[in-house]
């Protein structure tokens, strides 16, 4: 009935923290109990993250994040193999510069390169929601400490790593420069201009729809932009949470609901999502579908969850802000930008 409050809602596992801080949603610790489902039929990482002073707030739907897009033909017109890709920021480097084309067929280290006018680009700067967490990662930093109190995204892990995204911009010419309004890759990929795609799982859908792409594409596990070959990748989860208030009648009746959507998750990973239950990520079903299986792989073995935070969403928005910035323009001092960033996430923490 109107007016009312909702007896469940879905959102994403990294505003859990900011959710249970204002005393929106009640604790699901009976749901796995009484529904017979162990945690530890979650990716660990997940689980985690929506536990909050040893209570799990949600049930995780699925996985969802960064997978990387590889696109074969591009690579194999270069004459590399895209079966062998680069393993650090040193080799991404010289890799993605025998990648990149301009319309005349010159690269970025030749003479008379047209940087105004490129045919192929290495790696594309996509969302930077899962693009800067898994660099930063991959560089031993991160944008707040673990224990919530220190903003970190002005260390020098970070700065390098950024640094970096922004010479491959502006320095090496193999990525197109991160400027607000930058397209959707999606159909520079389709016309083969991208060899490294960093995108969603929920690409899959855009793969299905042009099976010409998808037979040159190949999914494959994050390359390592730093320079040690660290490997890591954002990922996250719609989780289900059942608000403050709802009643005992009502849950158990969402209760057996929950238990069968997940139970019956192969049918969502038709969309390009991986399901949350690890036994179901290894049914028949879903590992035929080889970007959902090899996203799987992927999170479990290198996967990390976002930060958790009671101001979870306003601290993404200021570091977005920052990163954003720091890869504006060729000019642009990254480092400044990105203390700039800081000094505003850290007035947010020091918040009582």
């Amino acid at each position: 009935m109107a007016g009312n409050s909702p007896d469940m809602v879905i959102y994403h596992a990294a505003e859990v923290m900011q959710m249970t801080s204002q005393g929106l949603v009640q604790p699901m610790d009976d749901w796995y109990t009484s529904m017979g489902i162990d945690k530890d039929q979650f990716n660990e990482s997940l689980i985690n993250q929506i536990t909050i002073d040893g209570k799990t707030m949600t049930v995780p739907f699925d996985n969802h994040g960064w997978i990387n897009w590889v696109n074969t033909k591009v690579i194999k017109d270069a004459g590399l193999d895209p079966n062998d890709l680069p393993q650090n920021s040193g080799e991404f480097i010289e890799w993605a510069q025998k990648i990149t084309t301009d319309v005349n067929g010159k690269h970025p280290n030749e003479e008379g390169f047209d940087i105004d006018n490129v045919a192929v680009w290495a790696i594309y700067w996509t969302w930077l929601r899962y693009t800067v967490p898994s660099t930063l990662w991959q560089y031993g930093s991160a944008v707040i400490s673990e224990d919530g109190k220190t903003a970190t995204l002005s260390s020098p892990e970070s700065i390098e790593a950024i640094q970096f995204w922004h010479d491959l911009m502006y320095k090496y010419y193999v990525c197109p420069p991160g400027l607000p309004g930058l397209a959707y890759g999606g159909e520079m990929y389709e016309a083969n201009g991208i060899a490294l795609w960093w995108e969603g799982t929920w690409t899959g859908g855009y793969m299905r729809d042009r099976p010409e792409v998808a037979a040159v594409t190949q999914p494959s596990f994050l390359n390592s932009l730093a320079p040690d070959g660290k490997q890591a990748v954002k990922f996250d989860s719609h989780v289900f949470s059942i608000p403050v208030g709802v009643s005992e009648e009502n849950k158990a009746k969402l209760y057996p609901m929950i238990k069968f959507l997940l139970e019956n998750g192969a049918y969502w990973a038709t969309s390009g999502q991986v399901p949350a239950l690890k036994s179901v990520q290894q049914s028949a079903e879903v590992q035929a579908i080889p970007s959902v299986a090899m996203a799987a792989k992927q999170f479990n073995e290198i996967g990390s969850t976002d930060f958790s935070h009671k101001a979870f969403i306003e601290i993404q928005t200021a570091y977005e802000t920052a990163i954003s910035a720091a890869v504006a323009g060729p000019d642009v001092d990254v480092a400044q930008a990105l203390k700039d960033g800081n000094d505003v996430i850290q007035a947010i923490l020091d918040r009582p």
